[in-house]
């Protein structure tokens, strides 16, 4: 453990945040005190559609009506909109939303993921249908195992976050709903004319450089009260590095019916991936090889009490298995096995101003590894989050209290207000307070780190991290789109990695860090067919046990994406991504320094008929201009990439 120094604020930094934070209302309040002199009220470009009462309301509707009204800052992107942009993976969404950085890892590292510049406190939470997904090497996340095809919506929350997230929120935390049927309760579909039964698809056909060649299906079929979804793919890839050779496969099976007032769904998914492990270029790994398994079962149960509580009650079950070869030849195999059941209650009055809501989480975790032998986890949730809606003001504040058999208790809050300048003016501000307990892979690495690489620190400490963030945003007439949002993140007992004279990688705490930045993200509507999206992040960090840059956070991070429709129907989007220079290690080693890069994608989608089915032939390129640079020291880029294939939707 580092030793504490004594501790120095430097105000500059806040007195400019606080003069910014100054100049952007008085610019806003102006605007739109002159644009409500201009003319009579419009309405709102976001004003929420009028809403049919359902008998059934799902936690996805709740994270609608959340991003509508909540003072926390969100993202969002669904199902139809994945569809038109051809994303073909998960993180190629997250990576295109604003303010939020991906960097796909290589064999074991997961795709890293990070908020707001990244540097600050923890790992971002993933959860899919409310439930954590598991973390990999350098605290990567698992989204291979996540097919895209069965995604309905992916929703960014950027930190501080609301406590009903869950533990481990702290650098923010991403909510994946997967599909599921249009189904109705019984007594909803009574009233109405007989519904038809639907039935639709869609094949991918994917090939391109580096032996790359995958396939995927997916079937759904909604009829009477019950609905059913399978979907499943395979792929392959060379890789351009050595040992790098990557076979995958997964298969999702979805079944959901409604019976009264309730409606339950069941979801299996099955992950399978064989891959080498090439190893950073400083110690490569020519003969290291990884075989992941891993098999997962939900059940949930949507319902309505009344008009007036709304609730869902899930229950979950993980397997995981990883034999790690060397490469020296030697072996280590991990089981790992979880099981959870959670609850969420949401109570709101008729006038929809005043709602509560609360929940329950309780998990149990145990692994054995070979190298760091068996190891178990329980654990205890409880959130409460109260919900004040009085027009021109929003408010919230939540608690949560955590409970983990090694690491006993952990508090969390969190506290939001937002205010309308105008209609089409809105500022945010929220305060947040959240405690990260080390993961198993940080604690004894027996989890998707390659041996050769990483070990774990079972010395570590829970990090404690204090939130704060600021932000105002404004749409003009013409649907253009202005946000500015100041953030900093204060935090205790870091956890970093740091690699030792063994080369290998361990993460250990850092006292007292912190970061602070302004995001600025303008959307512009050129045409009717074309937009363009910018996205701005300044920020400064700091280790304060020895004064220098965290690792990973570059102080300038941009991203620029244009979208256009031609009249044939073709779709041409362009990314363009800068980053500047960053560390990699908390010593701020020059000779492990990432210089400055630029890298740019781009895309084209096509319409087409085949076989009288509607179709779209697509191609997308990756390094464009074959920049050289690493996202992660030691692991460069495979530079300029091209993949092309075929979407069959029937």
């Amino acid at each position: 453990m580092n030793t504490e120094k004594s501790i120095h604020i430097k105000g500059h930094g806040v007195i400019i945040m606080l003069l910014c934070t100054a100049l952007f209302c008085l610019c806003f309040a102006s605007a739109a005190k002159a644009q409500d002199h201009a003319g009579p009220a419009k309405t709102s470009d976001h004003q929420p559609a009028p809403m049919e009462l359902q008998q059934v309301v799902v936690i996805g509707e709740k994270i609608d009506d959340y991003i509508k009204k909540n003072p926390a800052q969100i993202v969002s992107m669904d199902a139809r909109e994945i569809e038109q942009r051809n994303f073909l993976q998960v993180n190629e969404v997250l990576g295109s939303m604003a303010g939020v950085d991906v960097k796909p890892g290589t064999s074991g590292m997961g795709t890293r993921i990070s908020i707001r510049g990244g540097g600050g406190s923890g790992s971002v939470l993933v959860l899919v249908d409310g439930r954590p997904v598991s973390t990999m090497q350098y605290g990567g996340v698992d989204l291979g195992s996540i097919p895209i095809d069965i995604v309905k919506k992916i929703t960014v929350f950027k930190p501080p976050v609301p406590v009903w997230l869950g533990p481990g929120s702290s650098a923010g935390a991403i909510y994946i709903e997967t599909k599921s049927g249009q189904i109705k309760s019984k007594k909803i579909e009574s009233r109405q004319t007989e519904k038809k039964s639907v039935k639709n698809g869609r094949v991918r056909i994917l090939a391109g450089s580096y032996g790359l060649a995958n396939v995927s299906a997916t079937c759904r079929s909604d009829a009477d009260d019950s609905d059913y979804m399978i979907s499943g793919g395979v792929g392959h890839n060379d890789g351009k590095r050595d040992n790098s050779k990557k076979d995958q496969g997964n298969l999702s099976i979805h079944y959901g019916k409604a019976v009264d007032l309730f409606k339950y769904q069941v979801n299996a998914k099955g992950f399978i991936s064989d891959h080498g492990v090439s190893g950073p270029t400083y110690n490569p790994t020519p003969n290291a090889h990884q075989r992941y398994e891993k098999a997962s079962l939900d059940v949930k149960l949507d319902g309505m009490a009344q008009q007036a509580l709304d609730y869902d009650v899930k229950a979950y079950l993980d397997v995981k298995k990883l034999e790690d070869t060397a490469n020296n030849g030697d072996v280590a195999k991990l089981d790992a096995f979880t099981t959870g059941f959670g609850t969420n209650f949401f109570i709101t009055n008729s006038a929809e101003k005043n709602e509560f809501r609360f929940g329950t989480l309780a998990e149990h975790s145990r692994v054995d590894h070979t190298l760091s032998g068996k190891h178990e986890r329980n654990m205890a949730s409880f959130h409460g989050v109260y919900t004040l809606r009085s027009a021109p003001f929003n408010l919230t504040t939540g608690l949560r209290s955590d409970y983990t058999s090694d690491f006993h208790f952990s508090p969390g809050g969190n506290a939001g207000v937002s205010y309308e300048l105008s209609e089409k003016t809105i500022v945010k501000g929220n305060a947040g307070y959240s405690e990260n307990i080390p993961s198993f892979g940080q604690l004894y690495q027996p989890s998707h780190g390659c041996i050769d690489q990483v070990r774990g620190n079972p010395d570590l400490e829970k990090e404690k991290i204090v939130s704060l963030s600021l932000g105002i945003t404004h749409t003009f007439e013409n649907k253009n789109e202005l946000e500015f949002s100041l953030f900093r993140t204060d935090t205790r007992d870091l956890i970093k990695y740091q690699r030792g004279i063994d080369l290998i990688s361990r993460p250990d705490n850092i006292n007292r860090a912190y970061k602070q930045g302004l995001e600025t993200s303008v959307r512009f509507h050129l045409t009717s067919t074309t937009d363009l999206d910018l996205n701005h992040i300044w920020q400064k960090t700091e280790n304060k046990d020895n004064g220098k840059n965290l690792s990973y956070a570059p102080e300038h991070t941009l991203k620029v994406i244009l979208k256009t429709k031609f009249k044939t129907g073709t779709k041409l989007e362009i990314t363009a991504r800068h980053y500047s220079d960053q560390f990699t290690d908390t010593l701020n080693t020059e000779s492990e320094k990432i210089k400055t890069y630029i890298t740019t994608d781009a895309k084209i989608i096509h319409p087409v008929l085949v076989l009288k089915k509607k179709a779209q032939i697509f191609v997308h390129i990756h390094n464009l201009f074959d920049t050289d640079f690493e996202s992660h020291y030691g692991y460069p880029d495979d530079g300029l990439k091209l993949q092309a294939g075929l979407n069959i939707n029937f």
